[in-house]
């Protein structure tokens, strides 16, 4: 039985609830829900995910903990402006994060996990920075049945933003 299959149901419902469709983050509604939040965060402690689960699996399970970790920040750190006014602009690199036996930080989920393990270049439309060049968060939780087709929604969607990205016929202005 593939243990990490229905973990993210909670995410998913949260997600729902507190990201419209555009990607905006309700913080203050979301503030109400932390309890819930933490319930997630601690299932994602307690179920790393196993070598016998599928490629699919394991990367929604580090794009989803990428995330909420992130929210948890934000609503840790409330009322806050920019994610930069949080551990004087280094939010990424502060090692807090406790999945399993081992305790890492946001910047080693995505560059030591997620790029190398899985050589996936549309990730950066997955994982959310909570900045706002950052692309939007998806507000469906990664499932290994729904990543492939939510990895290459998130692309086109980014792609297509012309508030951070401007296709012109001579010129390309693209977010950093």
């Amino acid at each position: 039985v593939n243990a990490q299959k229905n973990i993210h149901h909670r995410w998913d419902a949260m997600l729902q609830s507190f990201v419209n469709e555009k990607g905006q983050v309700d913080y203050q509604g979301w503030l109400t829900d932390q309890d819930n939040l933490d319930a997630y965060i601690e299932t994602l402690a307690k179920m790393p995910p196993h070598e016998s689960d599928s490629k699919q699996a394991k990367l929604a399970y580090w794009i989803n903990a990428y995330n909420a970790f992130t929210i948890k920040l934000i609503l840790d750190n409330m009322p806050v402006q920019s994610i930069l006014d949080i551990h004087d602009g280094k939010a990424w690199d502060v090692e807090w994060i406790k999945l399993g036996n081992k305790i890492y930080s946001l910047n080693h989920i995505e560059n030591k996990i997620i790029r190398p393990v899985f050589k996936e270049p549309r990730i950066h439309f997955a994982v959310n920075c909570a900045a706002n060049s950052c692309p939007k968060i998806l507000n469906r939780a990664w499932t290994e049945d729904n990543i492939q087709r939510y990895l290459t929604k998130q692309t086109k969607a980014f792609i297509a933003n012309t508030t951070q990205n401007t296709i012109g016929e001579s010129e390309l202005v693209l977010s950093n």
